[in-house]
């Protein structure tokens, strides 16, 4: 057997690549999931996942859409495909946050923030979330305009050109972490801007990487691919314990541990049963991600508003994000919309 892991499954697909995924996803629905009910939790720092999310993003479209975009497919057609992919699972989400709203009378401007939710339009005012009905789909917005830049600009960079891009977003985000105290910015009228570097960063080192990983560089020996690709649940979820301050643990991570961990698990190979397990967390991973806000949030009121002795409702709650994410991954609308492809 060679010592070399293939750069891809035979079917193209990046298989631990979604397994972490699916991980990630899992950590940031706790994540979100504890402070509800009165605590940090052990996912505290899972809010990283996040640029993860967006390293990934910009990776896996390198691959499947750079050449397209290169060889006639207009940036128009592109964003098209991608709000067509993302929009009806995430609607979905927006629906269920103004069911909750509606469930415990709290309709107030009900009808602007489902808007604003269903469109991907922020509502920038205040301290509070940017999207109030379905909080977590901020970052899904952010990638969408992420997506636009890359069609209409970055493809057009060459590699030093997007080197600069990418470094100099990483210094704009480390200053916003020390300004704001962490990693953790876009969601909220107070640091949405931060979030503009958060996603720069991330995304544009996807791209870069991206465009290594199909150039055939630098190959990764199997047993290092895999103790790489697990760096990155290791620090997720480690992350509280690491003698570090918040800002300095953050852009350790972001900066020097997530990258590796992404570039290694795409080099690693799966078969048979894991192939299978990988390809289901992967599936699962963008419908949790899109509708365990407003789930989490509908679990939490119900189980405050019963007292102590509605303890089960938690994990119901969990269970039901777990359950209703299965469902919509296997769904059409998982799918996305069908549009009439040019490219």
């Amino acid at each position: 057997m060679s010592q070399i892991a293939c750069s891809a499954a035979p079917s193209g697909r990046l298989p631990l690549l979604d397994t972490l995924r699916g991980v990630a996803a899992l950590g940031v629905v706790l994540h979100h999931e504890a402070p509800l009910y009165g605590g940090p939790g052990l996912f505290s720092r899972a809010y990283l996942a996040v640029d993860f999310f967006f390293m990934l993003s910009g990776f896996v479209l390198t691959l499947a859409f750079e050449p397209k975009l290169r060889s006639g497919l207009n940036a128009a057609d592109f964003m098209i495909r991608r709000v067509a992919r993302l929009w009806p699972v995430l609607a979905v989400g927006v629906l269920i946050g103004a069911g909750w709203r509606l469930w415990f009378g709290a309709t107030g401007q009900l009808w602007l923030l489902t808007l604003s939710g269903l469109m991907l339009v922020p509502l920038v005012r205040g301290p509070g979330g940017i999207f109030q009905i379905n909080g977590p789909q901020w970052s899904l917005a952010y990638e969408l305009l992420a997506n636009a830049v890359h069609a209409l600009v970055l493809a057009r960079l060459n590699n030093r050109l997007l080197l600069v891009f990418v470094l100099a977003c990483a210094g704009v985000l480390a200053w916003c972490a020390y300004v704001w105290g962490s990693v953790g910015l876009g969601d909220t009228g107070r640091n949405w801007w931060g979030g503009f570097a958060r996603v720069g960063f991330g995304y544009g080192l996807g791209v870069w990487l991206g465009r290594q990983f199909a150039a055939g560089r630098a190959p990764v020996a199997r047993i290092a691919a895999w103790a790489g690709a697990l760096l990155l649940p290791l620090a997720l979820f480690s992350l509280p314990w690491w003698p570090l301050g918040v800002v300095w643990g953050d852009l350790l991570a972001v900066f020097v541990v997530f990258p590796p961990a992404l570039w290694c698990a795409a080099h690693v190979v799966l078969g048979g049963g894991a192939l299978k397990i990988a390809d289901g967390l992967g599936r699962l991973s963008y419908p949790a991600y899109a509708i365990h806000g407003p789930v989490l949030i509908w679990g939490a009121s119900l189980a405050h508003s019963h007292g102590a002795q509605a303890g089960w409702i938690r994990p119901l709650t969990v269970a039901v994000v777990l359950g209703l994410a299965a469902l919509l991954a296997i769904s059409p609308l998982a799918h996305g919309i069908p549009v009439r492809r040019k490219g």
